[in-house]
């Protein structure tokens, strides 16, 4: 990119060669011991082993004294599951516990009660933690899965978002080389309209690429960044403009805040070419609110009035005002445009975000 934003002949011609990411996460030789030792600690296999020590000395046990032999059946396989598996194993080698002796008084025979009571408890251990032990192990594969295609779908976002972004830069640049070779202003004041909307979209996937990955984005920022760049390069000479820019944080998806860029952009342009010939000073006001899900944009100026340039004096209404419109019916909104009482124009654009509350907060305010 040459200063100015123009695009050279060798840069247009070379191909784009884009870095490939591997999201398979890469194990060192120091993080090879932990994860094996996490895969063995946690896997059938230790459970299996640990359940048949336990068995073993719950079986001495109850040789040895029977009335420990209820406690123990409760103490170890309770504290061994909540340990390796959390509270709600827990809980439930205690319900099998519970359910083992009222199985082993009703079915097993008083004399063969200790024995027998011994090696069920102990049986019902080794399948539980081995099916818990495989439970840890698979929750634990399928989140780094999950944690795999979320780094991939934000390379992905990313990457689009900074191709198209790249390719409306070279489509402005064409149109400002395409506009140098006419001499008359108007056909070039049209050129540098095309140019201003592609800069618009531009800087919306520019947004996004620096938000790695997001699906929708805080509209606040770029609409104050839109209007202080037509502020500075549309100001008419010899008036000096006051931007004021009231707006809260509104989370716009991308189709919805292409949109509501492209009627920001429109109406600032015509107020800042139609509202203030012939005056020293003035204002321009853009103001941003939000309610619930419902959005609402206003464009607000002290000059001239936009609508006595227009309806009132017959003259035709540019592209820009049917963009407006087109753009408003696909944001199913209300746009509507009134002359102030104390002097100058009203533009209002207001719609329902598909973006909700809780998704923002999720995405844009943690």
């Amino acid at each position: 990119m040459e200063p100015g934003g123009m695009m050279s002949s060798a840069q247009l011609g070379q191909p784009v060669t884009l870095p490939i990411y591997n999201t398979r996460q890469h194990v060192t030789a120091a993080d090879k011991p932990r994860r094996v030792s996490f895969d063995f600690l946690h896997g059938p296999t230790a459970a299996v082993i640990g359940s048949a020590l336990l068995m073993l000395l719950i079986g001495w046990i109850d040789y040895k004294s029977t009335d420990f032999a209820i406690t123990v059946f409760y103490f170890g396989p309770v504290v061994l599951a909540t340990w390796r598996a959390g509270r709600k194993a827990g809980w439930f080698i205690a319900a099998l516990g519970g359910a083992t002796v009222l199985m082993a008084d009703l079915m097993v025979p008083r004399s063969g009660r200790v024995i027998a009571l011994s090696y069920i408890n102990a049986g019902i251990l080794v399948l539980a933690s081995a099916a818990l032990a495989e439970l840890v192990i698979f929750t634990r594969h399928a989140h780094e899965r999950l944690k795999a295609l979320l780094a991939l779908k934000t390379v992905s976002l990313t990457e689009i978002h900074h191709r198209v972004k790249n390719n409306l830069q070279i489509v402005s640049s064409l149109l400002r080389l395409q506009s140098g070779k006419f001499a008359d202003p108007a056909v070039r004041e049209v050129f540098t309209e095309c140019r201003d909307r592609i800069n618009a979209m531009a800087r919306l996937h520019e947004q996004l690429y620096n938000e790695l990955g997001e699906s929708h984005l805080d509209f606040a920022p770029h609409l104050r960044e839109l209007a202080e760049m037509l502020l500075h390069s549309h100001t008419p000479a010899d008036c000096k403009l006051t931007l004021g820019i009231f707006a809260d944080r509104v989370p716009l998806d991308l189709d919805q805040s292409i949109l509501l860029s492209l009627i920001a952009n429109e109406l600032l342009l015509n107020s800042l070419k139609h509202a203030f010939h012939g005056r020293p000073a003035g204002n321009v006001d853009a103001e941003l609110r939000t309610s619930r899900d419902r959005v609402t944009l206003t464009i607000r100026d002290n000059g001239n009035g936009f609508l006595l340039l227009s309806a009132e004096t017959g003259e035709k209404r540019g592209t820009g005002m049917d963009l407006v419109q087109a753009m408003s019916r696909q944001l199913g909104g209300q746009f509507v445009i009134n002359r102030m009482p104390a002097g100058g124009t009203s533009a209002t654009i207001s719609f329902r975000s598909k973006v909700s509350r809780q998704q923002a907060t999720v995405h844009l305010y943690l």
